[in-house]
């Protein structure tokens, strides 16, 4: 009986070391699946209201602008945005965004948009929806990373979720299980705050994908766990860059509003 028991433990060792030999260097501790996706879900920013002032960088190769930003988010209902001029203050721009629509006023050209989300997505050349523009505003998970369709990875800092194996060297079909797959998704988990460090979408078929950084995340008084720079890159054809560098940061703030009207004298944009 304890020679089976010593063989089981020594079998048990020669596992965990290969295990641990296996990992790349700088890779961080071994954890289970279920244990990360609870560090993970645990580590959500949960808000009824949140604040986010700052400043913004808009590049898509052919112009770029630097801005003042101010959102606002009504979790689950709306996203309000108000941009300024970055060194004198005047206001530029408002927009809110619903679920299913979205209006926006252009305050230099007197010029307003109403309409789907569609339309101005395409003016902007950003393929976001709500619940994606509120993930990546939030500083959560972009994707609902299910222990079914997410498996652990292990790479220097970060704990990978992907959807897909990203080496599948040793495998018979290799990357040829996954045609037909649509979108291959991947989210880097910072393992000092278990926060989406790195989080990306390809669709090779439709030659898009976007990436969404978050970088140097900080805890704030209400318990936000917020980065100092939000880096988004979206591809289609064309590459556009959006940067977000908050420099305030809070929750349910008591009489947060969210104030929008377009002026009569406006035209709409066509």
């Amino acid at each position: 009986m304890n020679k089976l028991l010593n063989i089981g433990l020594a079998a048990l060792l020669l596992v965990s070391c290969k295990s641990i030999k296996d990992l790349p260097e700088g890779a961080p501790d071994i954890i289970k699946r279920k244990e990360l996706s609870e560090q993970v879900i645990a580590a959500e920013n949960r808000f009824n209201t949140l604040r986010v002032v700052g400043t913004g960088h808009y590049d898509d190769g052919k112009s770029s602008q630097s801005f003042r930003l101010e959102i606002r988010v009504l979790h689950d209902s709306l996203i309000w945005l108000d941009v300024a001029d970055p060194l004198l203050g005047i206001k530029v721009a408002r927009a809110m965004v619903y679920k299913d629509s979205v209006a926006f006023i252009n305050r230099l050209e007197k010029k307003f948009f109403t309409g789907k989300v569609e339309d101005l997505q395409k003016r902007f050349k950003l393929d976001f929806g709500f619940n994606t523009l509120q993930s990546i505003l939030s500083a959560n998970q972009l994707f609902p990373v299910s222990e079914q369709q997410f498996e652990l990875y292990y790479r220097p800092g970060a704990y990978l979720l992907s959807d897909f194996n990203p080496d599948p060297k040793g495998e018979e079909e290799g990357m040829e299980k996954y045609f037909g797959k649509e979108k291959f998704r991947q989210v880097y988990i910072d393992p000092e705050n278990y926060k989406p460090a790195v989080q990306v979408q390809r669709e090779p078929a439709f030659g898009k994908s976007y990436t969404v950084e978050n970088k140097d995340v900080s805890t704030y008084e209400d318990s936000l766990k917020y980065p100092g720079t939000i880096e988004l890159t979206y591809t289609l054809n064309e590459t556009t860059k959006v940067r977000i560098e908050p420099r305030k940061v809070s929750a349910d703030e008591d009489g947060l509003n969210f104030p929008f009207n377009i002026p009569s004298s406006y035209a709409r944009m066509r």
